[in-house]
């Protein structure tokens, strides 16, 4: 129970996350509804370990407020003080509920918390369907190109100058890459910034990828 006191010590995205479920067990479209607070908003602060908006960080503490949970300010935005979810709470979170929800929450934070310059992007095509699709999380920790030895018909997170794009890839050089995707996509392009995948969670369920090959 100790890592999961350090996470939420470190994660304020955590702490609400546990007080919603753990301790209220109401979902977020209940709140979006009865404290007007957008649903997604809900999502992206849960899944931050730093507070990305005051404003919704304060709103959601004050719905807890509302709803019966006098938890200490300094605890909820800093992590600062007694901890304040009981371990038998922090138990069903993390080791009995079985809705993917949590265990997708759950992911993505441990890899926030482990990878301090991670970044996670949700896929917006389905250029490498089946293997990535809409919806996805993927994360990643960029590096320059020339700093990879090898690179062969990996899923990469791409940086090019119209966004960021996962896609297969293969290393031609150490400026330009190879992508290709499932409609037989397939052009050399010049790029800086790239990252293998090290995490992915799909749209539907949950998985974290550790295929014992580094590529830093």
């Amino acid at each position: 129970m100790s890592d999961i006191k350090r996470l939420l010590t470190q994660s304020a995205g955590l702490r609400a996350y546990s007080i919603r479920v753990g301790i209220l067990n109401k979902t977020k479209k209940y709140f979006s509804q009865k404290y007007n607070i957008l649903s997604n908003s809900i999502k992206k602060y849960e899944e931050s370990p730093i507070i990305k908006s005051k404003v919704t960080g304060k709103r959601i503490y004050e719905a807890f407020l509302a709803e019966g949970i006098d938890v200490p300010e300094a605890w909820f935005f800093n992590g600062v003080g007694d901890f304040y979810i009981s371990e038998e709470i922090c138990s069903k979170i993390f080791y009995e509920f079985d809705d993917q929800e949590s265990k997708a929450c759950t992911d993505i934070l441990l890899f926030k918390s482990r990878y301090k310059d991670s970044e996670i992007i949700t896929i917006e095509d389905d250029m490498n369907s089946p293997y990535y699709n809409y919806g996805d999380y993927v994360g990643f920790i960029w590096r320059k190109l020339s700093q990879i030895d090898n690179l062969n018909k990996v899923v990469c997170a791409i940086k090019l100058n119209e966004g960021i794009y996962v896609r297969i890839c293969s290393k031609v050089s150490n400026n330009k890459v190879r992508i290709e995707g499932n409609k037989l996509l397939n052009r050399v392009v010049i790029v800086n910034q790239i990252a293998p995948i090290i995490f992915h969670r799909p749209a539907k369920y949950y998985r974290l990828l550790n295929t014992g090959q580094s590529y830093f």
